[in-house]
């Protein structure tokens, strides 16, 4: 009995000595690795093995990933003694990277860009107050119903996640969106997306300018090749572009992600076609994404508009000719009355809310992107926004039938970002523009629609109009000289013109049964304006004494003219 306890110490004893050599080995082996990625010299725009003889061997790795602060790096890798598949990390501690075996692989692991979440496909692991990670937990039944690879999520929250085992090889990306906090069912991208075959191992970018993945086409190079999608400025999903014969070989690639930080593209090689024996993980300069990306159209354009060409009322684009337009929206409901920031780089709106119930604010880019919904009171109709000269204020037009039954014209205004939003109470009535002095012309409900200009505040309200009929949204040429609106003084809506102090007023449309919506030129020369005609809106353009008229753009109305031009440029005013 001693001896059978002897024997069992002394295995115990050689097994743990055996353990301490190989951390002592693998602790040594890594002690010159300092610094973030593993202590690697960053690759130019031709890809190079990640950390070679460290990750990269001459068996099999894949999926390399960081977490978002940049300190874990997680792989999976096959075993060579025993050809069974391992879950890695390399962490950084104590000013240098060690190396520990998570378990046997249990999926394909990508980090959320919050860093709470591990997801493995259909499973995930999340963050604990410790900093380790939880056991392994399963996603909804929606999701549990689909053989998925690989899911990564954006900063959203949407999920982009593949489907293996299709009937004809094809795979299939799919994406599931969080709206108002709940997660939705399971849809698939367009034909963009999910064209060829063995489409697969999504990378949707925190921001979703983008999605990477990788597919079979007649076009590619070979086997599996990494494709890429940018997202258009109307929200949809650009052609497929391959990443080039510098990412792409007659091998398979597969498995792209960018680094948290944006600099680094990663993906995978088989480096011994048709036996899978050694897959390598590659990285990359991401500026390669960058030159693959569409240049935006919108920096061309000056002149917003809203149009039903395409059923609801979406915002477009166009040059100052008219002859080129691009749509800037997609979305359920109505957009429209835009107003360009004071450096051009933004715009806000108003949309449709509850099936046109409630109207609110919306700001966006001028390429689309980054979309905001300022207010959201409901029942109530936000409208006519304007930008302070400064851009830090916009103020905007709010109506609404009150409990009393009784139709109520306010005037508010709001820090650029939707904050401090409050009524300037002396102002009742719409159509609010600020001066480039700071003070805001405006359509007062008084006997009649006349327009005002007063304080920010809503003091010094002064009347620049006296007359029965209705005179509605006044704006300023660009040198504060002269203000356009529109007035029913003759019997219907027609476009006028008066100097800044009210006087000197005249009438400039003639010929159009209706005409409203002015808007001034950069250089204050010429006004753009909507009018009905031939049964339908149609924009125009005029020189500031009404002469020179010509139509630019069919279908459409509630046209803005950029005034101020961004650094970067928007093209010149022809």
């Amino acid at each position: 009995m001693k001896t059978t306890k002897l024997l069992i110490l002394t295995i115990v004893i050689s097994l743990n000595t055996v353990i301490a050599q190989e951390n002592i080995k693998n602790a040594s082996s890594l002690s010159h690795l300092e610094g973030p990625y593993l202590g690697q010299k960053p690759p130019g725009l031709m890809p190079e093995p990640f950390a070679p003889g460290i990750v990269t061997t001459e068996h099999w790795e894949y999926g390399g990933g960081f977490s978002p602060d940049l300190k874990e790096f997680y792989f999976i890798r096959e075993v060579e003694e025993n050809k069974e598949q391992e879950f890695v990390v390399f962490q950084y501690k104590n000013n240098r990277w060690q190396e520990s075996v998570i378990s046997p692989r249990v999926g394909q692991p990508f980090i959320s860009p919050d860093g709470k979440i591990m997801h493995l496909g259909r499973r995930y692991k999340e963050r604990t107050e410790t900093g380790d990670w939880s056991e392994i937990k399963k996603l909804g039944s929606s999701f549990q119903e689909i053989e998925i690879m690989r899911l990564t999520a954006s900063s959203k929250g949407t999920w982009v996640f593949d489907e293996v085992g299709m009937p004809d090889g094809d795979g299939v990306i799919r994406y599931s969106r969080l709206k108002d906090g709940k997660r939705e069912e399971p849809g698939a991208f367009g034909k963009e997306i999910n064209t060829g075959k063995m489409n697969a191992h999504p990378f949707i970018a925190p921001d979703e300018s983008y999605l990477i993945w990788d597919g079979r086409r007649e076009s590619g190079y070979g086997s599996s090749d990494i494709y890429i999608s940018f997202r258009r400025e109307n929200g949809s999903w650009g052609e497929a572009i391959n990443l080039g014969d510098k990412i792409n070989t007659d091998a398979w690639e597969a498995g792209a992600s960018v680094t948290p930080d944006g600099k680094y593209l990663f993906f995978n090689r088989n480096m011994t076609p048709g036996n899978y024996e050694n897959v390598d993980i590659f990285w990359v300069d991401a500026q390669i994404i960058e030159t693959l990306r569409p240049k935006s159209k919108s920096l061309s354009y000056t002149i917003a508009y809203s149009s039903k060409e395409s059923g609801d009322g979406e915002i477009y684009l166009t040059n100052s000719n008219g002859k080129s337009k691009f749509k800037l929206t997609n979305r359920e409901g109505n957009d429209g009355y835009t107003a360009w920031s004071p450096d051009g780089k933004q715009m806000a709106m108003y949309a449709y809310h509850d099936g046109g119930d409630t109207w609110s604010i919306h700001t966006m880019n001028i390429d689309g992107t980054n979309r905001k919904r300022l207010t959201h009171t409901k029942n109530v109709w936000d409208s006519s926004p304007t930008w302070s000269p400064d851009g830090r204020k916009i103020a905007f037009a709010r109506a609404y039938t009150n409990t009393e039954g009784i139709w109520m014209e306010e005037i508010w205004i709001m820090n650029a970002d939707g904050s401090e939003q409050t009524q300037i109470k002396p102002l009742k009535g719409g159509g609010p523009f600020f001066t480039p002095d700071g003070k805001l012309l405006y359509h007062a409900n008084m006997l009649s629609y006349e327009i005002c200009i007063a304080d920010i505040d809503g003091s010094n309200i002064v009347k620049l109009t006296n007359n029965e009929a209705r005179e509605l949204h006044p704006e300023i040429s660009p040198d504060g000289k002269q203000i356009a609106f529109m007035s029913e003084r003759d019997g219907s809506l027609q476009i006028y013109v008066m100097n800044a102090d009210g006087s000197n007023q005249k009438r400039l449309t003639f010929n159009v049964p209706e005409a409203w919506g002015p808007s001034w030129s950069p250089d204050g020369s010429k006004l753009i304006y909507s009018a009905y005609e031939d049964g339908k809106n149609n924009i125009y353009m005029m020189k500031k004494d009404g002469s020179s008229v010509r139509k630019i753009i069919s279908n459409g109305s509630q046209a803005s003219w950029l005034k101020v031009q961004n650094k970067e440029g928007l093209g010149k005013i022809k």
